[in-house]
């Protein structure tokens, strides 16, 4: 991890200045990750769980005929966390799935490994990460302590679920990840820490 002092400032978050790496890799292919990421469920703001169930008719048409019951979305153990928009976070429940590597799924996750808020999103003519929780639609990226970090201490991201493809072609990641910046910095900031990474690299990408 490297010294607080080297991190870059943006709007009110210090970013990590890993996001500004180059490696090779590219964006996750989902038929071959079966979203490992997801597997052992999800921290969701209240917030964002109240939401899920209030849009429940846009879900369920969207979810296997196993996942229709709404009381069972969530496990029902609320913890405080000043990370989250709320203050407070709850648990998704999570079924046995022999194809996930690690032998469990989020229950919103399909049969094909897609998320089903963000199918029920799409579904509805919304943007994908509508209905989808602010951490799943971050990751592998997340916010903590008012920092925007790269979730490599993520004991998942070590086994594997990075949402990073292996290819041969180097590209800075906070190109690849784009779309999550955006979704923590806005466009403004986001243009803020390319500019901000231009200078750190004297170049002009």
């Amino acid at each position: 991890m490297a010294d607080r002092k080297d991190w870059i400032k943006v709007g009110p978050y210090l970013i990590d200045p890993r996001l500004l790496e180059t490696r090779p890799t590219g964006r996750c292919v989902i038929q071959q990750c079966r979203a490992m990421c997801c597997g052992y469920g999800v921290w969701v703001d209240l917030g964002d769980a109240s939401r899920i169930i209030q849009e429940a008719d846009v879900i369920l048409p969207n979810l296997p005929q196993d996942r229709q019951d709404i009381s069972n979305w969530f496990d029902g153990e609320v913890k405080e966390d000043a990370d989250f928009p709320t203050g407070w976070k709850v648990g998704t429940n999570i079924a046995p799935d022999p194809t996930n590597p690690v032998g469990t799924h989020c229950v919103f996750q399909l049969p094909d490994h897609k998320c089903g808020l963000q199918v029920a999103s799409v579904a509805a003519k919304r943007h994908p990460w509508d209905l989808k929780p602010f951490y799943c639609a971050l990751y592998p990226v997340t916010l903590l302590d008012g920092t925007l970090q790269l979730d490599e201490e993520n004991e998942i991201y070590r086994e594997g679920g990075t949402c990073q493809s292996k290819t041969g072609v180097p590209v800075p990641l906070y190109i690849l990840l784009k779309d999550e910046l955006v979704l923590a910095l806005g466009e403004n900031g986001y243009q803020e820490l390319c500019a901000k990474a231009r200078e750190l690299k004297g170049g002009s990408r």
